[in-house]
C-alpha cells in the first residue's frame, strides 16, 4: 500500500513545482514599468476642521507581468496638510519598499483631520500622494475644502439670541429655545445637526434669510453614501424642528430645511394666535411627515414642500392657509405611506372645525393627492390649483381646478437621486392657471423674484426664460454654431 502511494506523492511534488514556476516573483527595474491608478485625483469634498472624515479609497495597479517594488509612497507635504494615508494596514505619511506582484493591485485609504484655519469661509487644501517606482515619480492629487465651525452641545437658549453667519454651527444633542427666549438666525447662517439632534422651540424662532443668503438647517454628514448619493440627499439625517405648546409667532423665511426624520412638527396650541409662518422656503425630505400640524394656525406661502416617507403636509386640526406652494412627493428611498396632503375624514373636519385653504398650489407625486376625496359641507377649499395624475370635477370645494395636469418639472432622475421641482417646460399645465386674487403682496413674486403681474403660474415657481428649457435651447444653439 505504501509503495502504491509513492508515485502519487512524486506526481504531486512535480505538479507543485510546476505551479510555482508559473508565478514570476522577479522584479522589473525598467523605468517603463510603472503604476496606474483608479483615479488621478481623490476629492474628500467639504470637511469641518478638528473632525475626522470618512475614508476614501485609491486603488494602485501593477499592469506588468513582473512584480514592482515601490521605493517610496509619501504625502507631498508630509504631516502638515492634514491628510493621512493607510498602506498595507499601516497609517502614516511615508512608506518604503511596498511590493505589488505582477498584474495585481493594492488599496490605499485616505482620511483627513484638518486643524482650525481661523478663517470664516471655505479654505481649499491640496496635497498629493507621491510614488517613486524604478526611478520614476508619479503623483495622485488630494483635494478637500475645509471650514471652521462653532459647536453647540446640548445648549438651551434662555435669553434672546442671534446666531450669525460668520461660521456654520454644528448642533449635537438638541438645541432648545426656552419659553421666554427668541432664537434669531441671521441670513446666510447654516446649522448642521448631528444624528439625533433637533431644534426644540418652546419660545420663538425667527429664521429669516434673503434671496441671496438663505438660512440652512440640514444634517452634518458632508460625505457620500455612494458616488452618486451624498448623505445630504437622504432623509433621516437629524430630527427636525418642533414647536411645542405655547410657541407662537414663529417665522421661517428664505430658508432651506432638509434631511429630517420628522420634519417640522407643531404641537396643539391656541388657535387664536399664529403658530408658524413659512414663506419663500424649501422644506424637503423627511422620513415621516414633512410638515405636521396638530391644532394650530399656520400660513405657508411661496414655498416648496417636497418628498416625505408619509405626507408632505399633515393637518389634524387647525386653521391652515397655503398659497402659491408646490407640494410634491416623489420620495426616492422607501414606499410612500401617506397622501401628499393628509386631512381627517370629512366628518372629523366638520366636527373639529378644521379650516384648510389651498390657493394657486401645485400638487403632484407618486401617492394620492389628498387622503379624503369628499369634502362636501366641510371647510376645505382648493382654489385654482393643479392636481397631477388625478381626474375629477369641480364643486364647491374644488374651484377652477386643473385636473390631471402635467407640471413638467425641471428634473426628476430617480436612479441618480436628483430632483428640481421648478417648472421646466413652456408646455407645463401650471403656466398661466393661477388666479389673480391670490398673487398679491408677498405672493406677487415667486421665491426667486420672478413677477406674477403679467402671468400667474400655479405653485411656488414662475416659469421664466432663465428656466432649463431655455438654457438647453441656448446650449443647443451654441453647439450648432
Amino acid at each position: 500500500m505504501k509503495r502504491a502511494l509513492l508515485p502519487i506523492f512524486i506526481l504531486l511534488w512535480c505538479l507543485s513545482g510546476l505551479f510555482t514556476a508559473c508565478i514570476d516573483d522577479s522584479f522589473t527595474t525598467s523605468p517603463n514599468d510603472v503604476l496606474t491608478f483608479s483615479a488621478d485625483t481623490v476629492n474628500l469634498d467639504t470637511i469641518f476642521t478638528n473632525e475626522g472624515t470618512s475614508t476614501r479609497t485609491l486603488k494602485v495597479y501593477n499592469r506588468n507581468d513582473k512584480s514592482l517594488r515601490i521605493s517610496s509612497i509619501s504625502l507631498g507635504k508630509g504631516g502638515t496638510s492634514g491628510f493621512i494615508i493607510n498602506v498595507d494596514g499601516l497609517s502614516g505619511t511615508s512608506f518604503t519598499d511596498t511590493e505589488i506582484r505582477g498584474n495585481d493591485s493594492i488599496f490605499i485609504y485616505i482620511i483627513a483631520n484638518m486643524t482650525e484655519t481661523g478663517m470664516n469661509g471655505m479654505v481649499d487644501v491640496r496635497d498629493s500622494i507621491v510614488f517613486v517606482t524604478n526611478g520614476v515619480t508619479q503623483h495622485v492629487k488630494l483635494l478637500a475644502r475645509t471650514q471652521d465651525a462653532k459647536r453647540l452641545r446640548g445648549l438651551t437658549i434662555n435669553s434672546d439670541t442671534l446666531l450669525t453667519a460668520e461660521k456654520p454651527f454644528i448642533v449635537y444633542d438638541s438645541l432648545v429655545v426656552a419659553p421666554t427666549a427668541t432664537l434669531s438666525i441671521e441670513p446666510g447662517a447654516t446649522l448642521y445637526f448631528h444624528n439625533g439632534a433637533a431644534l426644540e422651540v418652546y419660545g420663538k424662532l425667527i429664521a429669516e434669510g434673503t434671496p441671496e443668503a438663505r438660512v440652512t438647517l440640514r444634517g452634518d454628514r458632508l460625505d457620500r453614501m455612494f458616488d452618486n448619493l451624498p448623505y445630504d440627499n437622504l432623509a433621516g439625517q437629524w430630527g427636525g424642528i418642533r414647536f411645542h405648546e405655547g410657541s407662537f409667532d414663529n417665522r421661517i423665511t428664505h430658508a432651506m430645511v432638509r434631511g429630517t426624520t420628522w420634519g417640522i412638527k407643531c404641537d396643539s396650541t391656541d388657535l387664536s394666535r399664529t403658530t408658524l409662518t413659512i414663506h419663500n422656503s424649501i422644506i424637503h425630505n423627511s422620513t415621516a411627515n414633512l410638515v405636521d400640524i396638530a391644532c394650530n394656525r399656520v400660513r405657508i406661502t411661496n414655498s416648496e414642500l417636497s418628498d416625505a416617507g408619509y405626507s408632505v403636509l399633515a393637518i389634524h386640526k387647525g386653521i391652515v392657509d397655503v398659497t402659491h406652494c408646490t407640494l410634491v412627493n416623489y420620495y426616492f428611498y422607501d414606499m410612500i405611506k401617506g397622501a401628499i396632503i393628509h386631512t381627517p375624514t370629512c366628518e372629523e373636519i366638520i366636527e373639529w372645525g378644521v379650516h384648510l385653504t389651498l390657493n394657486n398650489c401645485l400638487i403632484a407625486g407618486n401617492s394620492s393627492p389628498l387622503s379624503e376625496g369628499d369634502f362636501t359641507g366641510s371647510d376645505v377649499y382648493l382654489n385654482s390649483c393643479l392636481i397631477a395624475g388625478v381626474e375629477g370635477s369641480d364643486d364647491e370645494n374644488f374651484v377652477h381646478t386643473m385636473w390631471n395636469g402635467e407640471p413638467m418639472f425641471w428634473l426628476i432622475e430617480r436612479e441618480n437621486y436628483l430632483y428640481d421641482y421648478r417648472l421646466g417646460s413652456p408646455e407645463s399645465s401650471a403656466i398661466g392657471w393661477g388666479a389673480t386674487a391670490y398673487a398679491v403682496d408677498s405672493t406677487a413674486m415667486d421665491m426667486y423674484g420672478a413677477s406674477r403681474i403679467e402671468r400667474i403660474d400655479v405653485g411656488a415657481y414662475q416659469f421664466t426664460q432663465t428656466s432649463p428649457f431655455y438654457e438647453e435651447k441656448e446650449q443647443e444653439e451654441q453647439e450648432e454654431k
